[in-house]
């Protein structure tokens, strides 16, 4: 969907027109309608279980053969109690498709086509400005952050289960996961398709935008109408969401989030 030499992927960056509704998100949601309509694609309840059910009480319990999710995955496979794949999981960027869609020239492009996202903009350590007017509590405060982002335990929270990911450089040190107790071609492949996916050139960058989320579930709400037949096509799904962004870029004030979605894209 996401054409290299285009960063904008969700919105036109000029007018904050949603393009969710353009030929190339019609087609992706038309393929989760096919494989909804195949007996056998999906475990059960697919479309109704949450991220905590696809990804762990599926996914590492062997009932899923594949998953497309967080790095946090790879660790929580090999070192979760819950998990039954850590011998037999691989690891790969998210797959491309064969053609893709090109939002500029308004075309289909017979070409290979990756674009692995980085999502949800990720957990986090903050210091909020809440602490500014006392210096005991902003010192408590940075000192944390710093203990809790430091090299030794951010490692520690990356290489058990614990919702991180490998994020930092010195988290991309083999020997450091082999003396944790992982074998080297696990690490290797596993630490590897993280660092495919972050140093990827076609990587879709999450929109750091107000209302963000507010986007997101209103977009999950009319996919499961679409999913569940509620709306007649693919392409009527794709215009309800459409619709429903207008409304929220509206509210929120379009000039405002032009501005600050060229800027989360670097424009």
């Amino acid at each position: 969907m996401k054409h290299p030499e285009d960063p904008a992927w969700l919105f036109d960056p000029d007018t904050m027109k949603p393009r969710v509704n353009n030929p190339g998100w019609v087609q992706a949601i038309q393929d989760v309608m096919d494989l909804i309509a195949t007996e056998g694609a999906y475990p059960a309840d697919q479309i109704n279980a949450d991220p905590g059910t696809t990804g762990f009480s599926q996914f590492l319990a062997g009932t899923g053969s594949m998953l497309m999710w967080w790095g946090d995955i790879g660790s929580s496979a090999r070192t979760s109690d819950t998990s039954v794949v850590g011998d037999v999981v691989g690891f790969g960027i998210n797959p491309g498709s064969e053609r893709r869609y090109n939002s500029k020239a308004g075309a289909w492009e017979d070409t290979a086509n990756e674009a692995p996202l980085m999502a949800y903009i990720g957990w986090g350590i903050y210091v909020t400005s809440r602490v500014s007017g006392d210096e005991k509590k902003r010192k408590a405060a940075w000192s944390a952050a710093a203990h809790l982002g430091g090299k030794d335990l951010s490692l520690w929270t990356a290489a058990y289960p614990s919702g991180f990911q490998p994020y930092r450089n010195s988290h991309f040190q083999y020997e450091e996961w082999e003396a944790a107790g992982y074998d080297r071609a696990y690490v290797e492949d596993y630490l590897g398709s993280n660092l495919d996916s972050y140093n990827h050139p076609n990587a879709a960058i999450e929109p750091r935008i107000p209302g963000i989320f507010q986007y997101y579930s209103v977009a999950e709400d009319e996919l499961s109408k679409g999913f569940a037949g509620q709306y007649a096509s693919a392409q009527e799904t794709a215009d309800a969401i459409a619709a429903a962004w207008e409304k929220i870029t509206d509210q929120i004030g379009r000039d405002s989030q032009i501005a600050l979605y060229k800027a989360s894209l670097g424009m």
